[in-house]
């Protein structure tokens, strides 16, 4: 029986060995943290709100490996409303006539559709919106490859770049977008101008296109699977346990050492596979080839926090709507929650703060130890409450106030809050804020042993040579290609499960030599 070492207990890594077990392999799973299963999934409960401080909103019909993983492990899902365009007057931009009353998601969409030939004013096709739904997988795949723009090829060129050639956005669009832009528009990070537009033509999609979020927390997800792991003979699962270095046995074999509760120990493989991100395995890069070394740094890492506050006195409706006033602190989206009417026993409420840079480096401050910050930090830090208190209290003030008291559109305020603040002064509200914060917490992605939340490829990069190469390769002194790098990181649907899933049966058809289908039922 061949012995299968696979190094991390992330949702690849979990996958990749429900699969295998089905067939005649001694699966053995290492996983460095020594008490969480599930990667950059990882849920808490507070107050009876389920608090996700990775993965929360999935897309089951968009993505078909991931939907069918789901209904096999029997997953319960409920809506979820998505971010959108926070509509603000300001700040103004001198823009041209055609960027003109259009908000920041309208010009960024604009700007995608340019870049790929088509007409956004398209009057039997407006926003394109039936081509968009009409991509496949396989339009995407093509896209990558041959894709130009003013006859340059997309995949070498940085999405900030693409946005600036002549004919798409102007630079004063470029920056409402940047801005302004309550959505992840990466605009600052130059990412691959093809991998980019693609990411967002998928998001742009609504045929299919059905949000959702796991009833029981993402943590659910992670738990199904060790469950069926769990009841496998041929399984051995190991926490506490990181590989250190591996090479070249005899036999074709690979030789692994790890450390297990910080004892040095070693195992033969025939095969292994590093389902891990770009941070931790760069950390192996001495063990790898020249070749796969040199590709390691074809995907950027993106620094992503979150920051949950629970409030005993919530100041929005039931149906209050996200972003309202996301412009208006240091975030990219803003999430209000209140438990449903008719099981509301405490009248609690949820605050969520969805960060990318450069917002992350504000709330980042407060984290006691980001050299230590393998988990969210709950209730450690008095000064987030504060801050969050200085911004909160500055919104619903403003909400009191001419215009925006008659506003249907951004933060709705209650009855009940509407008359306990309107005879406060700004600084009676913070200090009401403040008090009603029952728990907080905050969950840096870009500190170790992630080193990001998600990831996207560079400008000038192959994406599909990258991915053919990391499948399957041979370590140095060896003909067997019996090494396998898989996970998000390094896919073809980046920031998602569903990349996750593809990477890690493209390597895993090339061991079992059998084209994989999700059956775990």
């Amino acid at each position: 029986m061949k012995t299968i070492c696979i190094a991390g207990g992330g949702i690849s890594g979990l996958y990749s060995a429900l699969q295998l077990s089905k067939q005649d392999y001694n699966i053995i799973v290492l996983e460095a943290s020594k008490k969480h299963w599930g990667g950059r999934i990882e849920t808490t409960v507070l107050e009876d709100f389920v608090t996700e401080w990775g993965p929360m909103r999935f897309e089951t019909k968009l993505q078909p490996k991931f939907g069918k993983l789901i209904d096999d492990l029997k997953i319960e899902l409920v809506p979820f409303t998505g971010p959108k365009a926070n509509p603000s007057q300001y700040p103004q931009y001198d823009l041209p006539l055609r960027e003109q009353n259009l908000n920041s998601l309208d010009l960024l969409r604009r700007g995608i559709l340019l870049m790929m030939g088509k007409n956004p004013n398209n009057p039997l096709d407006f926003g394109c919106q039936i081509w968009i739904d009409s991509l496949t997988e396989d339009d995407f795949r093509t896209m990558r490859k041959e894709a130009t723009l003013n006859g340059k090829l997309m995949w070498k060129m940085g999405f900030w770049n693409a946005l600036s050639e002549d004919g798409i956005l102007s630079h004063q669009a470029l920056m409402k977008i940047r801005d302004t832009g309550t959505f992840y528009h990466m605009i600052p990070d130059n990412l691959n101008a093809i991998e980019w537009v693609i990411w967002w033509l998928r998001a742009f999609k609504t045929d299919g296109q059905i949000l959702a979020t796991i009833k029981n927390g993402s943590d659910e997800i992670t738990k199904q699977l060790l469950f069926q792991l769990e009841q496998k003979p041929n399984v051995t699962l190991c926490i506490d346990s990181k590989v250190t270095h591996f090479t070249t046995a005899l036999d074709e074999k690979i030789d692994i050492t790890y450390t297990n509760q910080n004892q040095e120990k070693k195992l033969l493989a025939d095969h292994l596979i590093l389902a891990m991100p770009q941070f931790p395995l760069k950390k192996l890069a001495h063990c790898l080839p020249s070749t796969v070394q040199d590709h390691l740094d074809s995907v950027n890492g993106f620094a992503m926090t979150k920051v949950f506050f629970i409030l005993n006195e919530p100041w929005w409706e039931y149906n209050q709507s996200p972003q309202a006033r996301a412009n208006r602190m240091p975030t990219r989206e803003i999430h209000y929650f209140r438990r449903s009417k008719t099981n509301d026993k405490d009248g609690y409420g949820m605050i969520l703060l969805y960060t990318d840079k450069p917002a992350t480096e504000f709330w980042n401050y407060y984290i006691e130890n980001r050299n230590k910050h393998e988990f969210a930090e709950i209730n450690n830090n008095e000064e987030i409450k504060q801050q969050f208190a200085n911004f909160m209290s500055k919104d619903i003030f403003r909400s009191l106030q001419g215009n925006e008291a008659m506003s249907t559109t951004g933060l709705q305020l209650t009855k009940e809050a509407l008359l306990k603040y309107s005879n406060m002064t700004l600084d009676e509200i913070k200090v009401d804020v403040e008090k009603s914060i029952v728990s907080y917490g905050i969950r840096d992605w870009s500190c170790a042993p992630y080193g990001a939340g998600n990831h996207c490829w560079r400008p000038g990069v192959k994406s599909w040579e990258v991915q053919e190469l990391f499948k399957a390769f041979s370590l140095p002194n060896s003909k067997s290609k019996n090494v396998h790098i898989i996970g998000e990181a390094y896919s073809d649907y980046t920031g998602f499960i569903e990349g996750s899933i593809n990477s890690s049966d493209w390597a895993l058809e090339v061991i079992t030599q059998q084209k994989m289908e999700i059956n775990f039922i």
